[in-house]
C-alpha cells in the first residue's frame, strides 16, 4: 500500500511538473510574440539543424547583440518563424540550408523521427522577401543560408547564387572591401576549420565584401556581400560551420557591423 501510494504520488506530482512547463512554455511564447515596444530593436535569429550546432552560435549572437534595448528572439524550428512574429522585426538572421530538417521536439525523451519544420515553404519564402523589400527589415544570411537553390525569390533577394562548400579544412579570409563600412579597416582573419562556401553575385546591387581561400582545396570564392533589395538591405557572412568563426573577435565584429548596416544605422565600434 505504501508503495502505491508513493507510486501514485509520483505519478501525480510528474503531472503537475508538465502541466506546469506546459503553461511556462505558452507564457514565453506570448512573451516573444507581444508588440515591439517604442524605440526597441527586435532580432529574430533562425538556426541549428542536424549539420550545425544552433546552439552554440545562438549564445555568441546573442553575446554579440547584447545591447540595451535590443530583444534577441532564437528559435531552431522554422514553424516558429511566423508572419505575426515576423512583422515588427526590425532584422531577421537564419542560418539553414535549404534541405529537409527536423522540427524541433519539446518531448523529453524522443523514439521516432520528428516531422520536417517546413523550412522553407513558398510562404515563408514570401513572407522574408515582402518583409525585407516592402517592409525594409534589415536580413542577415549566415553560413549555408546562401545554399538554398530551390527558392528564386529568397535567392533573388539575397542577390546570389550559392556555391556549395568543399571539405572541412583551414579557410584563409582575405581582401576585405575598403571602401564599404561593413569592412572598412579590416585585415585578413584565419579560421582554423571552416567550409568555404561561396556565392556568385547577381544582384547589379550586390556588392562584394571579401573573398575565401580554402587550404585543402585551394578555392577561392566570395565569401561576404551585401545586397540592397527594395527598401530593405541584406548582409551575407559564409563562414561559421565552426565555432571558429563565432568565436574570433574579428569575425564577430562582421556580425556586429553587417547587423547596423542592414538596420541602416550607423556603426558604433564593437566592444566585446
Amino acid at each position: 500500500m505504501v508503495m502505491l501510494t508513493s507510486t501514485r504520488r509520483g505519478v501525480i506530482r510528474t503531472g503537475l511538473v508538465s502541466i506546469a512547463a506546459a503553461f511556462t512554455g505558452i507564457r514565453r511564447a506570448s512573451a516573444a510574440s507581444r508588440p515591439k515596444a517604442n524605440g526597441e530593436t527586435k532580432i529574430v535569429y533562425l538556426g541549428g539543424d542536424q549539420l550545425h550546432n544552433g546552439m552554440g552560435q545562438r549564445q555568441e549572437l546573442r553575446g554579440v547583440f547584447k545591447v540595451p534595448g535590443w530583444r534577441f528572439l532564437a528559435t531552431q524550428d522554422a514553424r516558429y518563424v511566423t508572419p505575426e512574429l515576423v512583422s515588427d522585426a526590425d532584422l531577421l538572421i537564419i542560418t539553414r540550408w535549404g534541405g529537409p530538417i527536423e522540427g524541433w521536439c519539446s518531448d523529453p525523451i524522443q523514439e521516432d523521427a520528428m516531422e520536417n519544420d517546413g523550412y522553407m515553404t513558398a510562404e515563408m519564402e514570401e513572407m522574408i522577401v515582402d518583409n525585407v523589400k516592402n517592409r525594409g527589415m534589415g536580413f542577415m544570411a549566415l553560413h549555408c543560408t546562401c545554399w538554398t537553390p530551390d527558392s528564386p525569390k529568397f535567392n533573388e533577394m539575397m542577390g546570389i547564387k550559392g556555391i556549395m562548400h568543399g571539405p572541412v579544412q583551414p579557410v584563409f579570409l582575405y581582401n576585405f572591401n575598403q571602401d564599404h563600412p561593413v569592412t572598412a579597416g579590416m585585415d585578413t582573419i584565419n579560421l582554423n576549420l571552416d567550409e568555404n562556401f561561396g556565392v556568385e553575385l547577381v544582384s547589379p546591387r550586390a556588392v562584394q565584401l571579401f573573398n575565401s581561400f580554402g587550404a585543402q582545396d585551394k578555392r577561392k570564392d566570395i565569401a561576404g556581400w551585401c545586397n540592397e533589395c527594395g527598401k530593405g538591405r541584406v548582409v551575407g557572412l559564409v563562414a561559421g560551420h565552426t565555432t571558429d568563426a563565432w568565436r574570433d573577435k574579428d569575425y564577430r565584429a562582421l556580425y556586429w557591423r553587417g547587423a547596423h548596416w542592414a538596420l541602416k544605422r550607423d556603426i558604433p565600434p564593437f566592444n566585446e
